[in-house]
């Protein structure tokens, strides 16, 4: 099947209800927006520090250091917490939007991307994500043999959500290893054709960085069921 196909087969399927549909990505798409903006708001006032510090101003007293330290690992924590939580909320989006193109859910609710929260779905999501974070943190620290290893297996784990999402609903789901294990089995032979089919969102991705992250409205729902419409389409890739 080409690009083009799956491509319109995901604009078939955001269609109706589109208003509906795009909702189910408001969060991460309003965060996305924040982001940017803090962004560029970070480069302009970095731009007019003037950073000076006499002897006595350089060093930081003890007592500053015992109050910084547990600020910064609850800031940690924190920021842990709630970049945990969307990836949760994203996922149940996607699990909708795979109902969806399935055409097994016509008009989705807001609430449904809590799913996960009440369907003993989410520590299985929260682990998958963890696992795949911490394994390419390690790769990426090793230089270009990792970095290449990382490439290789983020094509490869690249359809872990559906694949998670199958084994859940099947009532087959037997760890982060066999959702992993299943994932690289159905991308054996597509890795290049996927990396390839990424890069065809190239000009989407442009429009999405100039617009400040207003396009996300339309291309994160249109990226996420183009995504569903490959992993539904692999066998005829």
């Amino acid at each position: 099947m080409k690009r083009r196909d799956l491509k319109n087969q995901a604009k078939a399927a955001l269609k109706d209800n589109f208003g509906s549909k795009m909702l189910l990505f408001i969060i991460p798409i309003i965060l996305g927006i924040f982001s940017r903006g803090n962004q560029v708001h970070t480069v302009l006032t970095d731009n007019n520090i003037n950073f000076s510090a006499d002897a006595g101003g350089a060093s930081v007293s003890h007592l500053a250091l015992l109050i910084a330290g547990p600020i910064i690992a609850v800031t940690v924590l924190i920021t842990i917490a709630i970049s945990l939580f969307i990836i949760v909320i994203t996922t149940g989006a996607i699990f909708n939007y795979i109902k969806i193109f399935r055409g097994e859910r016509s008009n989705p609710q807001f609430k449904n991307i809590f799913a996960p929260f009440s369907d003993g779905s989410l520590w299985k999501i929260v682990l998958l994500n963890v696992v795949i974070g911490l394994v390419m943190i390690v790769l990426i620290l090793i230089p270009i043999i990792g970095w290449a290893f990382a490439v290789y297996l983020g094509l490869g784990w690249s359809q872990s959500t559906y694949v998670l999402f199958d084994q859940l609903e099947e009532g087959r789901y037997a760890g982060v290893k066999q959702v992993l294990r299943e994932s690289s089995a159905k991308m054996k032979g597509l890795r290049g054709n996927y990396f390839i089919y990424k890069l065809s969102f190239f000009w989407w991705y442009i429009l999405n960085g100039i617009s400040g992250g207003l396009a996300g409205f339309w291309t994160m729902p249109y990226f996420n069921m183009a995504d569903i419409a490959y992993y539904e389409n692999i066998e005829n890739l």
